[in-house]
């Protein structure tokens, strides 16, 4: 039995998306289809910004306040990087 439904449940999810872009990815570079890793490195690195997307954009604002992402320049930036 899970002791943690709600855990178990975005992690399966953030797996589904993951495989989701992995095969996306396989079909828009062909080349890659016969390297696992590459495919599994590239479709990594966008689930990584799509969870970095959300903490910063909708969970933070709502556990912080405002003020707090401002102060502390946590707000997302509608274009640009940070490089700080």
């Amino acid at each position: 039995m899970n002791q943690q439904p709600a855990l178990a449940s975005l992690q399966t999810i953030w797996l589904r998306e993951h495989n989701r872009l992995a095969r996306r990815l396989a079909k828009e570079n062909p080349t890659w289809r016969g390297d696992d890793e590459t495919l599994y490195q590239e479709a990594r690195r966008i689930v990584v910004a799509e969870i970095q997307h959300i903490t910063y954009s909708e969970y933070l604002p709502e556990i912080l306040g405002n003020a707090a992402m401002r102060k502390y320049d946590l707000r997302t930036r509608s274009n640009g990087y940070f490089n700080g």
